[in-house]
């Protein structure tokens, strides 16, 4: 196979691969859309396969995660433009990764565990300061009420290894002439899907329920973080707010940094809804900003933290500090490690950690900012803690209209599936949904939308097998992904005759 067939065939499987993801309408396609560049994997050189592997992953990433550049609008665009870039070059090496491995592997019994590799790898991806679990291959399945009940046994990284596996025994098919087999492995994928959803969530009523408005303010991100138009963009939040009828509301949600100063210093706002939660007996939360005075904090003498408040729990408002920062944005990677990086200002980064979950009233739940709800292993400690649903709230606003925010509430929905917890999600420019146990969106806002949603959240989680599994299969996952990283450097050594 020639470098210039090997490369067409790999960013045709990664281009469509990138239309599998919602909102894009390919999804179940996934099962069959990598099968190609299997088959490069399987006949080409070991240099044209890694080549084709690379740029093919390029481009889907390119295609994915375009939307960081709108960041490039409220920010340094040099900076962005640069990061983004280099970015995408470094996520596109762990496909590299794995296609080396692969190729290592090819001719060897030991290629059947690749699926268990890859779901490994994504694992990795999803540990540690530069972690970003954004597009692990079976959140194809998220908009599917179905399909993506599957997430309760096999977890989001066990569909992903299924997806991986269905392409490669396409693959074998095709190079074995036997098409006969095509239409039988996406079959037994779509029956291994199912079957892992069969207990799925039965619904019905559900007594024990809370009644929670979300406030979508829909602040253009440009005006958001202007002192000048600080004043314009409170009174447009509380003018909305005006509109909702506090009777029988037990919890308001506002997005993340709804107020975009720190809390301490926005008397006004804060004697506000506090004011407002007492004479209504309504609980509210809302994102602000808080710092403490900290010496050691070398250039600013802060820690600043990204923050939930809670207001109706008595006096002060009770806070939740951000545990897990998104890399370069708000934290940079590693600077517990290397202190130097902390004497250095790239624009971001200058946020510390919260080193706890909490449970908030009523109903038990627990608030998590923006990037935490991605994770499912942070939904599972909330769950095990006590929580009945997740307050998520977020400021999308960052990336306009764009893919971002849905694939952002892909993701969410995707691990409220997987660990069997709702989750209210409140957005400043959108999507702000309720998602039950099972899955499904009962009620979701636009992109741009000024609205208030209400609904009743049932303040009962779902058992899942995952949810209880989970933590022990992902990091049995790491571990075997890194021993197979380790055989397969050794492999010719073990293969070679003595």
């Amino acid at each position: 196979m020639s470098t210039k067939r090997a490369v067409l065939l790999s960013l045709l499987s990664w281009t469509l691969l990138a239309l599998c993801y919602p909102p894009f309408p390919l999804g179940p396609l996934a099962l069959a859309v990598l099968a190609p560049w299997f088959y490069v994997l399987k006949t080409t050189t070991k240099r044209r396969a890694l080549t084709a592997s690379y740029l093919g992953a390029f481009s889907f990433n390119i295609i994915s995660m375009y939307w960081l550049y709108h960041v490039g609008e409220v920010a340094p665009p040099a900076l962005i433009f640069s990061g983004l870039l280099l970015g995408i070059a470094f996520l596109s090496l762990f496909t590299l990764l794995c296609a080396w491995v692969f190729v290592k592997l090819k001719d060897s019994s030991l290629l059947f565990l690749f699926p268990l590799f890859w779901a490994g790898i994504e694992v990795v991806r999803s540990k540690g300061d530069m972690s970003f679990p954004w597009f692990s291959l079976g959140l194809v399945f998220g908009d599917s009420d179905s399909l993506s009940q599957a997430f309760t046994l096999l977890g989001v990284f066990g569909c992903s290894a299924l997806v991986i596996a269905s392409n490669m025994f396409i693959a074998y098919a095709v190079l074995k002439k036997r098409l006969i087999l095509v239409p039988l492995a996406l079959a037994a994928s779509f029956y291994i899907l199912n079957i892992c959803g069969i207990h799925a969530w039965g619904g019905g009523s559900v007594s024990n329920t809370a009644t929670v408005a979300v406030v979508q303010p829909s602040i253009h991100q440009t005006e958001k973080w202007s002192r000048e138009y600080y004043d314009s963009v409170m009174n447009k939040t509380w003018e909305l707010f005006s509109t909702l009828d506090p009777a029988g509301i037990q919890l308001v949600l506002f997005p993340e940094t709804a107020i975009p100063t720190f809390l301490n210093a926005s008397m006004r706002e804060y004697e506000f809804l506090e004011d407002y939660a007492a004479r209504n007996n309504t609980a509210i939360v809302t994102g602000a900003l808080n710092r403490e005075r900290n010496k050691e904090r070398k250039r600013k003498g802060y820690n600043i933290y990204n923050s939930a408040f809670l207001f109706g729990s008595g006096k002060p408002a009770a806070e939740y500090r951000k545990t897990h920062l998104v890399p370069f944005s708000e934290r940079i990677p590693f600077d517990n490690v290397f202190s130097i990086i902390n004497y250095v200002d790239l624009g971001g980064g200058e946020f510390s950690q919260g080193d706890s979950l909490v449970i908030w009233q009523p109903g038990n739940f627990s608030p998590l900012i923006c990037y935490e709800a991605i994770y499912g292993s942070i939904l599972r400690d909330a769950k095990r803690k006590g929580a009945k649903f997740i307050a998520n709230i977020t400021n999308d606003g960052w990336f306009m209209r764009s893919i971002a925010p849905y694939q952002h509430l892909n993701l969410v929905r995707a691990h409220a599936v997987e660990n069997g917890i709702g989750v209210v999600r409140a957005a400043n420019t959108g999507i702000s949904a309720f998602i039950e146990p099972d899955g499904r969106i009962i009620e979701k806002t636009k992109l741009f939308e000024e609205r208030i949603i209400v609904h009743d959240m049932p303040l009962e989680t779902r058992w899942t097998l995952y949810s209880v599994i989970g933590d022990y299969v992902e990091w049995v996952l790491l571990v075997f992904s890194l021993v197979m990283i380790a055989v397969a450097m050794c492999f010719k050594k073990i293969r070679a005759p003595s």
